[in-house]
């Protein structure tokens, strides 16, 4: 049987990555965040620290991820992308699992995997601020900056290795508004949703 897999992709302060947590822990899933990285990092035989300016993770508060593959060399920015994806087909195949973030749901529809459940999760801009001051802990000053810089960073990075607008309807099963009501149901209409689009997916 094949392995049944959730991503998430998100704006920035919607709680996409809470949300996916909880579901994970939910449906009893594995959970992959930036783990991701850390598995390419070891592959392309680099310290984690030496690749952070490529990639969204977050080493000075939430600095790192106003640059998801960086502002380095484009070579290494692409060679890390494809181990990231590498990364990414093999723990899907081999885990039910939800990944944040990095394309997957691109990556992982198209190599053909059937037991897929994509999700998008955005929120208005008041709603995403308000959870920087009260989720995250920023300042009002900052979390205008991040909301900003990391949704252009996003954008640039998904449509630049995908294809694809961010916002796009192609790889996506539901598109949430986190806003509209708590997390907790939140994740009860994800896990609902995925377990009704698991239901009618192909074993293999």
């Amino acid at each position: 049987m094949s392995t049944k897999v959730i991503t998430i992709t998100r704006q920035f302060g919607s709680l996409g990555r809470p949300i996916g947590r909880k579901v994970a822990e939910t449906m009893g899933f594995e959970y992959f965040d930036r783990d991701i990285i850390e598995k390419a990092a070891e592959e392309m035989g680099e310290p984690v620290d030496t690749l952070s300016d490529f990639d969204e993770r977050m080493f000075s508060n939430y600095g790192r991820m106003m640059f998801p593959l960086g502002s380095g060399l484009q070579s290494k920015q692409k060679r890390l992308f494809e181990i990231e994806k590498k990364v990414i087909l093999n723990l899907a195949c081999g885990h039910d699992c939800v990944i944040i973030g990095r394309c997957s749901d691109c990556i992982i529809r198209e190599a053909g995997m059937q037991r897929v459940y994509s999700v998008f999760v955005y929120a208005p801009y008041t709603s995403r601020f308000n959870n920087c001051l009260r989720t995250l802990g920023l300042t009002p000053e900052a979390a205008e900056v991040y909301i900003d810089k990391v949704d252009a960073a996003r954008e640039e990075y998904y449509e630049e290795y995908t294809g694809e607008k961010f916002g796009s309807l192609k790889y996506r099963d539901l598109m949430l508004n986190s806003s509209v009501m708590p997390l907790e149901d939140s994740v009860k209409i994800l896990c609902m949703g995925a377990e009704l689009k698991f239901a009618q997916s192909p074993d293999a």
